[in-house]
């Protein structure tokens, strides 16, 4: 994370005594898998807890994502992005670093705490484009009209941690606002089933519309993790700051945040042969690597020390890298 970020994010907890307790509450809300009949962000104490338990893990798998996406269509140089259910901000942040030459911002947030809150963060980043972002009070069901639709324009959309907070036909009604609005998508949710399911209703429609899937599928058939009763998703970590650990009640300087997620685009992608689909196994002269390949097969391959500079290559591969490196 920015060490700006994280000094944003400390300095605005920093006077409050009562995030601990707001974090609790948070936790059992995302916890509970429930669709929320209220704004989870209803109140300045929930906007502050979200930004020190939830704001970083946001940022990081965010910023892998886009990273996949950005490995996979390099020509993709965005200068606009809208970020719908944007919390905080933390998309805006990772997309930053991935693409600095971004040159538009524009964050759709129903919660009023969360903007504000989210303003004043940016208002402390180095980066111009931050400082100016444009936010913008919405909240899905008031986009009843195409108007409404095409009103939000850019060349990068980005969803992170919403569908599960929608019903089924909102969760269709935003993937149209997506499609419409940008040539790029990208959606992050849980990495639990129920979050994976989500991402996979998206993924065929975003297939149904005509994109082309970038990551982390390296196909566009079915997902071979169907069939066997799994759930892809992959594994960021981030450390903790100071503040995050006091909030979360919890000692470890780290946390390993759960994700799945799909990336989509209108061109053509330079997708990898495979994916990595969960931590390789390392064991003396021999690496296992379980894969999603191209031909839409999971499979388990063996790669030993006399490969030479394909097992050095193995040795150094990531959980989500794509397979064989380039």
């Amino acid at each position: 994370m920015p060490s700006t970020l994280r000094a944003c994010i400390d300095d605005v907890v920093a006077t409050t005594t009562t995030v601990t307790r707001s974090v609790e509450r948070l936790i059992e809300t995302y916890r509970s898998g429930e669709l929320p009949t209220t704004p989870i962000l209803s109140s300045d104490d929930d906007v502050l807890a979200y930004a020190v338990y939830r704001m970083p893990a946001t940022y990081a798998v965010i910023r892998a994502a886009l990273e996949r996406l950005h490995t996979a269509v390099p020509e993709l140089q965005p200068r606009s992005l809208a970020d719908f259910g944007a919390g905080t901000g933390a998309a805006a942040w990772a997309a930053m670093d991935v693409w600095p030459a971004v040159e538009s911002v524009t964050l759709l947030e129903q919660s009023a705490a969360a903007i504000e809150l989210g303003s004043r963060i940016m208002a402390s980043s180095n980066t111009a484009v931050l400082r100016g972002a444009a936010w913008r009070s919405w909240r899905l069901p008031s986009m009843k009209s195409d108007a409404e639709l095409d009103a939000v324009s850019a060349d990068i959309a980005i969803a992170a941690y919403v569908l599960g907070e929608l019903t089924e036909p909102q969760q269709a009604a935003l993937l149209a606002a997506l499609v419409r609005s940008a040539p790029a998508v990208v959606l992050v949710e849980p990495g639990t089933p129920a979050g994976y399911a989500r991402i996979i209703r998206a993924r065929d429609a975003l297939i149904g519309s005509g994109f082309t899937i970038a990551a982390p599928c390296p196909h566009e058939l079915a997902c071979p993790m169907l069939e066997r009763g799994d759930w892809c998703h992959f594994a960021e970590r981030l450390e903790r700051s100071r503040a995050h650990r006091i909030a979360k009640a919890s000692e470890l300087s780290y946390e390993d945040e759960k994700y799945s997620y799909v990336a989509a685009t209108r061109v053509p992608a330079g997708r990898p042969a495979a994916r990595v689909l969960r931590h390789p196994q390392l064991r003396k002269g021999l690496v296992s690597l379980e894969l999603c390949t191209s031909s839409g097969e999971a499979e388990q391959v063996r790669i030993a020390k006399s490969k030479g500079e394909l097992y050095k290559d193995a040795r150094d591969v990531r959980w989500g890298d794509g397979w064989p490196p380039d």
